[in-house]
């Protein structure tokens, strides 16, 4: 029994220091335990550094990621609803992939790479194959498209999290921005407004 506590206690220093790291990624050791509540001590009884910490952040978040994107389909044909699924999945776990995009740890370490590669490469894949049957514009480059969508799944968390934007809304706000943009598109004339 003392296991699963010390486990669950585990699980919640991960998820604070993945937090804490996305909001200020120059956290020290101690602002990460004064997130989680915890002491210093208690920090490092679990992590006996910052860098150990950091590559259990990563791989914590490379499952939680991997687990999310094999739940997801891409649909050939129905890219709203393939959107709208990716967005339910991922929204949760923008904190997550906002640590695997840019802490700097995390390219130092091959296996992070190569795995946080391959989730990208799925999402990648579906990108093309939408943008050969037209359903996407053929002039944006496919890894601005890419980069966009991982960018705006952490602001859509970040907003969550900062209680601006409801998280049952969330997925089809995001689904609409990237799908539409903010032009009004059911405005007459011009659609630049010229």
């Amino acid at each position: 029994m003392q296991n699963q506590g010390k486990s669950n206690k585990h699980s919640v220093i991960l998820e604070a220091a993945t937090e804490q790291l996305s909001l200020k990624p120059t956290s020290t050791l101690q602002e990460i335990a004064d997130y989680a509540k915890i002491g210093i001590a208690t920090l490092h009884r679990y992590f006996s550094s910052k860098e150990a910490l950091l590559e259990e952040i990563a791989f914590h978040a490379l499952e939680l990621v991997e687990s999310s994107m094999e739940e997801i389909t891409f649909y050939e044909n129905d890219i709203n609803r393939s959107f709208m699924e990716l967005f339910q999945k991922l929204i949760p776990l923008g904190d997550k992939i906002y640590f695997l995009a840019y802490a700097a740890s995390v390219d130092e370490n091959p296996e992070v790479a190569f795995r946080e590669a391959a989730l990208k490469k799925v999402l990648m894949d579906s990108i093309r194959g939408w943008k050969k049957q037209g359903l996407l514009k053929d002039s944006l480059p496919e890894k601005w498209m890419l980069t966009t969508i991982y960018n705006l799944l952490f602001v859509a968390w970040q907003e969550i999290h900062s209680g601006n934007m409801a998280k049952n809304d969330a997925a089809g706000i995001l689904t609409d921005t990237i799908l539409n943009g903010f032009l009004n598109v059911n405005k007459k004339g011009d659609s630049y407004g010229h």
